[in-house]
């Protein structure tokens, strides 16, 4: 299962980079809209992880 997030952070590298659905889907033998689920999905959670950095710490009381 491990491969698979290293797979979507090769499909959002790629496609960030130019290529297109209809390529990535026949590179890793997916659908169109399969690649494009995973991109909106790998987006959403580095924003996620990104505002958690971005936040200001909390201090006990």
């Amino acid at each position: 299962m491990a491969w698979k997030g290293a797979r979507n952070a090769e499909i959002e590298k790629l496609h960030s980079e130019g290529a297109s659905y209809a390529a990535l889907a026949r590179q890793f033998e997916l659908s169109p809209s399969r690649v494009q689920q995973i991109i909106a999905n790998t987006r959403r959670m580095r924003k996620r992880l990104q505002a958690r950095l971005d936040a200001p710490l909390r201090h006990a009381t």
